[in-house]
């Protein structure tokens, strides 16, 4: 597995942005399992190995939706959102497995 390591190394950083709402729990756990891949604790080769570098922003989505009304007409039934470098890859839940594959994608 070495080789893949290498190659992941070099790897651009992710960017990772959950659409969250003040008070929210499951925001809360979303963005919780989330920073666990992230960080490595929920991978089982350890700390960020063979993983690229992942920029994670939480965003609140009523604070966007006051500039973007489409936005939060959107996604206001959704929340929490995972969307992976754009692409929108989880709501209401996500488990490790699923970040660790969209991450790896």
């Amino acid at each position: 597995m070495r080789w893949w390591r290498r190659a992941r190394e070099g790897a651009p950083q992710r960017s990772v942005v959950i659409w969250s709402r003040a008070g929210c729990h499951l925001c809360e756990q979303m963005e919780s399992v989330v920073r666990d891949v992230a960080e490595g604790s929920a991978g089982r080769r350890g700390p960020g190995r063979g993983r690229p570098p992942v920029a994670i922003e939480v965003r609140d989505l009523d604070e966007a939706g006051r500039e973007d009304p489409a936005l939060l007409a959107e996604l206001t039934t959704l929340v929490p959102v995972l969307e992976v470098d754009g692409r929108r890859v989880a709501h209401w839940q996500v488990d490790a497995q699923t970040v660790r594959a969209a991450l790896l994608d």
